[in-house]
């Protein structure tokens, strides 16, 4: 793997660990019953280590029964999933890693940013949506979404910025606009899933990994890139 390649890699790991880290600490205000305690169980599995538990939990159901048992016929130890609550209390308080390098992807978001002129909520949308896309939805909470103005409650809730600024931001569809981002059906609607309003096109995570000699040149492939957006449509 190339050093910038690293980097870059090192980089969506720091920003989707600090999405994970938030989407914990406010899933008991997105989330109830039943629904809470399996999506916090995950969120378990996954920051196991960042949670200091020295082994990835193995819960009771994960595994077909002939799995939980030894050579000798004895249970496995399984874990118990602690209390939501518990659960979100530590990942708010989970100190973040240190970013420890410069990446491309880095400097090239903060310079699209500043072309564009971006507001503080459309940088913290786009930067996530980057990483899911790279990572899967399937390493996100299930969190349904019952319409827009949810969404919007929800991303403002996430990017700890107030709801105008995520209300303005999914109706000017500016990031949609440009390639950016996916999420809108056919008839103009927009995902029921967290997930599916966090998701980014493949072509735009792409793009913004590519090494641009100048803020001149990552304007011309921005440019260029909308081009081929707006002849293939």
């Amino acid at each position: 793997m190339s050093h910038q390649a690293s980097c870059n890699a090192a980089f969506r790991r720091h920003q989707m660990g600090q999405l994970l880290h938030r989407l914990g600490a406010l899933l008991p205000r997105m989330l109830k019953g039943p629904d809470l305690a399996l999506e916090s169980r995950g969120l378990e599995q996954r920051c196991w280590r960042e949670l200091g538990y020295p082994q990835q939990p193995v819960f009771d159901g994960d595994l077909p029964p002939f799995l939980i048992v030894d050579e000798d016929g004895r249970s496995a130890n399984l874990s118990m999933p602690a209390a939501p609550a518990d659960v979100a209390a530590r990942m708010a308080a989970l100190e973040p890693y240190p970013l420890s390098a410069s990446s491309l992807v880095g400097s090239n978001l903060s310079a699209v940013a500043s072309l564009l002129n971006f507001t503080p909520f459309e940088c913290k949308w786009l930067l996530w949506s980057y990483c899911v896309k790279r990572f899967g939805y399937a390493i996100l909470p299930v969190v349904p979404l019952r319409d827009d103005l949810h969404g919007c409650e929800v991303l403002a809730m996430l990017a700890d910025l107030p709801m105008d600024a995520a209300q303005d931001a999914v109706a000017s569809r500016r990031l949609h606009a440009w390639g950016f981002l996916d999420g809108y059906g056919a008839a103009g609607e927009m995902s029921s899933l967290l997930s599916g309003w966090l998701s980014a096109t493949d072509q735009f995570a792409d793009w913004i990994e590519q090494p641009y000699a100048s803020d001149s040149d990552l304007l011309t492939a921005l440019c260029q890139a909308q081009v081929s957006l707006m002849a293939s449509r």
